[in-house]
């Protein structure tokens, strides 16, 4: 199984290469929070700082932990949907569907497995540069070292070892189940696949926007405010990241609108390309929307507690370690969304090539590709940017007031350039590069 496994997965190179890198990252970070937690637990920590250095990695490593799990979902999704016809295939000589499912899960694990040695040891340079940057700004004891041992660490590695597997597992149930020849998208089976991830979204917002309310009821000095909104910001993100495919479909009828009756051909290619492939658009969307959110959510808060706290305090100086996790953060995020972005545009080299058989210029193509793009990253920030605003709400009340500090506009305008750009640039690159190749072989 696994040789056959490793076989089929050399076979899906950019695959493979987007599973590992988001695996990869997500250790190098479930990892450094771990070891900072396994610091604040050491018997050689001083007393002092042992509560901040358990608490800082717990609620951090929580938002982390849901950020990293959910990326992989969404990655090991992306990728299958990419190997219907592979996946087709099997069934067609005789593979059970409980057999496809194994085969997916071993060649997720054998990738994931290949990130834990160099993702355990990026965790820990991580994590001391962390407790490094705690230390500089006097917020622990110098007299307080690095300690992180081996058990919390590699718990961190276990648990993105279990999070590839399991979902490999899930992910690969509809096109296991699926009749080998059976219409891909057909109505009745996106129906009956899209109704439990639906009700899964709903969960996953009415906790999120549940978490956010409760702050309301808090004191304003209570660093509970924090533990509630950082991961209502995480939940509402992902909540509406799994709602991609009603994004698209609202992407799509603005590009079929605004492409009505359009005199070019690059306007017109996308809106009958994303109404006839809505799902090509799906990483963008997913990634996008978590990236966004999360930063924007973030650092509204941010901005939120500098107003509430007083110069010189704590929480002033604890702004900086908190900034620096969200870059931290952010760029896991551009990883996964640059990987699969890319992945998704290479799928694509037969659909270029077409275009080219029948006519369509290298220009043309990029144009189309463009607009698609750029359809789907725009409804993806204004998402994003609406699930932060009213997450912070309840968190800006407590803290000021009033709700007037967030609706800030440079932690979201920050967070939607930052998140727009690395989209289209990465659309930019590697879509001029796949449609080329493609034209050449037309």
């Amino acid at each position: 199984m696994l040789r056959l496994a490793l076989r089929l997965f050399g076979h899906h190179r950019a695959a493979a290469v987007a599973t590992g890198l988001v695996a990869l990252v997500g250790m190098a970070l479930v990892v450094a929070m771990t070891a900072l937690l396994g610091t604040g637990l050491s018997g050689s920590t001083a007393p002092a700082d042992r509560g901040f250095l358990t608490q800082f990695p717990l609620i951090l490593g929580g938002w982390v932990v849901a950020i990293v799990v959910f990326a992989m979902v969404s990655t090991i999704g992306v990728t299958l949907a990419a190997r219907s016809g592979e996946i087709a295939g099997l069934r067609l000589i005789g593979a059970a569907p409980r057999q496809i499912r194994a085969l997916v899960s071993t060649e997720t694990l054998a990738i994931t497995v290949a990130a834990a040695l160099p993702g355990l040891g990026l965790g820990y340079l991580l994590g001391l540069l962390l407790l490094t940057g705690v230390r500089s700004t006097g917020l622990t004891s110098p007299s307080t070292s690095y300690a992180p041992g081996i058990g919390l660490p590699l718990t961190g590695v276990a648990v993105v070892l279990l999070a590839g597997v399991l979902a490999a597992w899930i992910g690969s149930r509809g096109p296991a189940r699926r009749s080998p020849v059976e219409e891909a998208s057909s109505a009745p089976r996106r129906a009956r696949s899209a109704r439990p991830r639906r009700i899964a979204a709903i969960v996953v917002l009415a906790a999120g926007f549940g978490s956010a309310s409760a702050v309301l009821a808090l004191p304003a000095d209570t660093i509970a405010t924090t533990g509630l909104t950082g991961p209502a910001v995480v939940l509402c993100s992902i909540g509406f990241a799994i709602l991609a495919p009603e994004l698209i479909t609202a992407a799509t009828r603005i590009v079929g609108r605004l492409s009505h009756g359009a005199k070019n051909a690059e306007a017109h290619l996308a809106g009958v390309n994303l109404r006839a492939a809505p799902e090509r658009a799906r990483p963008i969307v997913t990634f996008l929307t978590l990236l966004v959110g999360v930063s924007a959510g973030t650092l509204a808060m941010q901005g939120i507690e500098n107003q509430h706290s007083v110069p010189g305090s704590t929480a002033e100086v604890l702004a900086s370690i908190n900034y620096l996790v969200v870059v931290l953060i952010s760029l896991f995020m551009a990883i996964a969304l640059t990987n699969n972005l890319v992945a998704a545009i290479s799928d694509r080299r037969t659909e270029f090539a077409t275009l080219s058989l029948i006519g369509s210029t290298v220009r043309q193509v990029r144009g189309m590709l463009l607009r698609e793009t750029s359809a789907a990253a725009l409804l993806a920030i204004v998402v994003a940017v609406v699930g932060s605003v009213l997450c912070v709400l309840p968190f800006s009340i407590v803290k000021t007031g009033g709700p007037a500090v967030a609706f800030s506009v440079w932690p979201f305008a920050a967070s939607a350039v930052f998140g727009g750009g690395v989209v289209l640039l990465v659309t930019a690159v590697a879509g001029a590069r796949v449609i080329r190749a493609a034209a050449v072989a037309g």
